[in-house]
């Protein structure tokens, strides 16, 4: 136990940097757990100009997380830096939140007004996240600690969904009754506030490294916007897409399993409880882990677990412990699929800079993030897609072909990237050792080159 509170405590800057990832996903989880409901349901928007509306911020968003990669690179060789960008897009991207929140209050009815709110708000959240993420490849250079820091973010990040799950969404019908414009007003205040908090905490906490322990200042030597794309980086794509794509179809379909497969509709709210619980546990057992095992290996065996745990739901019928006791089981796995790629895609930027003699850090940061993004929207419209096709009616019981294509989807879909991502990894030499000998050699390449430009 000692030993245990010693490396909590020689971590407490790591810790410090990951605090951020509560204020992050306290503020674009409840934009995107309770968007729709506020603007269909409190401002009486058309559903279908909703559709377009999201889509339209979908095709904004995958261009400004490009944007803010260029940007946090621009910032970064001008010697204003990650933490520094974060402190300074904090405020505006709060103030974008409450704007929101606010719509109803402000009476709000004009789609096009509403679509500059929303994108507003996404642009100054990729500011501050694009740099908060490129610092994970800076706060620690070892591959171990990286490893234990995107665990921390994991706890922090879930710590986030609980309190969303238990908080936020109560209150936005509360005795069955929408939450009142001024109520939802408030509501956006106090988040941005807790934001500011997090983010500021964070930025302050943070102590970017080189490989012996000391403040890292090498510049990019160029601003560019994609990162280069070798055999390793489409490996690590491939990892990404499952990641935003198959892995979240089951969290997406659980309503609809727990409808009309289980026919019990409150049963899905206990179930994702159930796994963003089970994702705390994961993050700690994998941040424990990670001291002894190379990412890739806990990263596979998390996509093992994660998989085993959706079989095991898909045959568990309706017995309700065994569903619940599947859904733990996923929710660890889970776990380290969200937690470890973060870690992996740090230690990928030392890789590109051994191979390429550049480093690209927000490139690849930022590249991924539209990965994930992309996969995330692709799922939602094949989910849409596939159940209109077979015939899917709200609100009415199913016919046999829609509950074998709602079982398919929500079973077969995570299971299958799981594989995917399991085989991929195996072509993945990222390991522990091998990072560390890369990152010896970038330093020396680095003396190497300042010795030779000193003057004679």
């Amino acid at each position: 136990m000692g030993r245990y509170l010693d490396r909590m405590k020689a971590d407490r800057h790591l810790i410090g940097y990951s605090s951020g990832n509560f204020g992050k996903n306290l503020m674009l989880g409840s934009v995107d757990v309770t968007l729709l409901f506020l603007l269909t349901d409190l401002l009486g928007i058309d559903p279908q100009s909703v559709s377009l509306l999201m889509l339209l911020v979908f095709g904004a968003d995958l261009v400004l997380d490009l944007g803010a990669g260029w940007l946090a690179a621009w910032a970064q060789n001008r010697g204003t830096g990650y933490r520094r960008l974060i402190v300074l897009g904090t405020l505006p991207c709060a103030a974008a939140f409450v704007l929101i929140y606010s719509l109803p209050l402000l009476g709000a009815k004009s789609i096009a007004a509403i679509a500059l709110v929303i994108i507003f708000f996404r642009a100054a959240y990729a500011v501050i996240d694009v740099p908060h993420n490129s610092l994970l490849a800076r706060v620690a250079t070892d591959s171990r600690a990286r490893g234990r820091a995107s665990g921390y973010r994991t706890v922090f990040s879930s710590a986030a969904s609980a309190l969303i799950a238990t908080v936020l969404v109560p209150f936005m019908v509360t005795a069955g009754q929408p939450a009142t414009a001024g109520q939802l007003s408030r509501l956006g205040v106090t988040g941005g506030t807790v934001f500011c908090a997090a983010m500021w905490f964070a930025a302050w906490s943070a102590q970017e490294e080189d490989g012996r322990g000391e403040r890292q200042v090498r510049p990019s030597a160029r601003i560019v916007i994609l990162p280069k794309l070798d055999r390793l980086f489409g490996a690590f794509a491939i990892v990404a897409l499952v990641t935003g794509f198959a892995t979240p179809v089951f969290s997406k379909m659980m309503l609809y399993i727990s409808t009309y497969v289980l026919k019990e509709p409150g049963f899905a709210g206990r179930i994702l409880l159930t796994i963003t619980l089970g994702q705390l546990a994961g993050a700690a057992l994998w941040i424990f882990l990670v001291r002894s095992r190379d990412k890739t290996v806990l990263l596979a065996a998390s996509h093992g677990m994660a998989g085993c745990g959706v079989w095991l739901f898909s045959m568990a019928g309706e017995h309700t412990w065994w569903l619940t006791a599947s859904a733990a089981l996923i929710g660890v796995g889970f776990g380290g699929v969200f937690m470890l790629p973060w870690g992996i895609l740090a230690d990928m930027t030392d890789f590109a800079e051994f191979r390429h003699g550049e480093r690209r850090e927000t490139a690849t940061f930022a590249t991924v993030l539209v990965l994930l993004k992309a996969g995330g929207v692709g799922s939602a419209v094949a989910i849409g897609w596939t159940l209109g096709k077979l015939g899917y009616v709200p609100g009415v019981a199913q016919s046999d072909a829609v509950i074998q294509g709602m079982k398919l989807l929500a079973f077969g879909v995570p299971i299958l990237g799981s594989l995917i991502a399991i085989a991929t990894l195996r072509r993945l030499a990222v390991g522990h050792e091998v990072h560390a000998r890369v990152v010896r050699a970038n330093l020396e390449r680095q003396r190497r080159l300042a010795a030779a430009s000193r003057p004679v």
